[in-house]
């Protein structure tokens, strides 16, 4: 007699909703992502990742804040109002940043992973490369702590892993960015290019570097990259061109249920 294998609920559940994570550094990145933050005191007004846009995805957002004010650029830098509470995720710490990057990545497992930070002048900046920073100590250092820079024995293990890996390597962008920038400049709300250097050697190239090297290093992973927005891009312009270039990057890699739940029932 032949007995049909059917997959589990939970099991169909991961395959049919897959998760993707967005990170944020200073502002306005953390007002951009807000309404897909599940914290309560980053988001009263509650998760809006479910299903989000009825594209298959849950997405989930994870960003520092900097009291008392919320604006790091009135302190110097390494000093607590711009490394940002340690209440929530992202210090703007190497340490913290390694060990809040792998407990999510461990707990969403994401497909799809969006980092960002704050930039220059340019409106909407797509990273195109990172990597290739050298030593530890080629790192900027992040003036706050007793560990300044990200040493092997201050961050997660799998951080000194791809410090080395890639110290004298650089990686490709895993997101679609001709169709982000096409899309993103349709919306006429600032100026958008595509920047083929690195993000740098402070924390937005070591956010960038880690969301880079999680894509070719997780199989589930499809799509990765890092933006800059633009330091003086209002928090609304910033959402609506990062809820264009979200759409962008879910529609290029939809969920592929129905073929996985096809191969486990052969």
């Amino acid at each position: 007699m032949f007995l049909l294998a059917i997959p589990s609920v939970s099991l169909l559940a991961d395959q049919c909703r897959p998760v993707a994570v967005v990170t944020g550094y200073w502002p306005p990145t953390n007002e951009m992502l807000r309404p897909w933050s599940e914290h309560p005191l980053q988001n009263p007004d509650g998760w809006q990742g479910d299903n989000w846009r009825g594209l298959g995805y849950d997405v989930f957002a994870y960003f520092p804040e900097f009291p008392p004010d919320g604006d790091p650029t009135n302190d110097k830098i390494g000093d607590p109002g711009s490394v940002g509470s340690p209440d929530f995720d992202f210090q703007v710490d190497y340490q913290a940043t390694s060990r809040d990057f792998w407990r999510i990545m461990d707990a969403k497992q994401p497909r799809v992973l969006i980092t960002t930070s704050r930039g220059g002048d340019i409106g909407w900046e797509l990273e195109a490369v990172e990597g290739g920073h050298g030593q530890p100590t080629d790192w900027a250092s992040d003036k706050w702590g007793q560990v300044k820079y990200p040493l092997a024995d201050s961050v997660d293990p799998r951080t000194t892993n791809l410090l080395q890996t890639h110290a004298n390597s650089r990686l490709e962008s895993g997101l679609p960015l001709q169709s982000i920038a096409r899309v993103s400049e349709a919306k006429g709300l600032a100026q958008v290019a595509i920047d083929h250097n690195t993000s740098g050697n402070y924390l937005s190239g070591f956010m960038g570097l880690h969301g880079l090297h999680f894509h070719y290093s997780e199989p589930q992973n499809v799509a990765a990259g890092h933006i800059h927005v633009g330091r003086h891009v209002k928090p609304e312009v910033a959402r609506a061109l990062f809820e264009v270039t979200l759409e962008t990057v879910l529609k290029a890699h939809p969920p592929k249920c129905s073929e996985s739940v096809t191969a486990k029932m052969e």
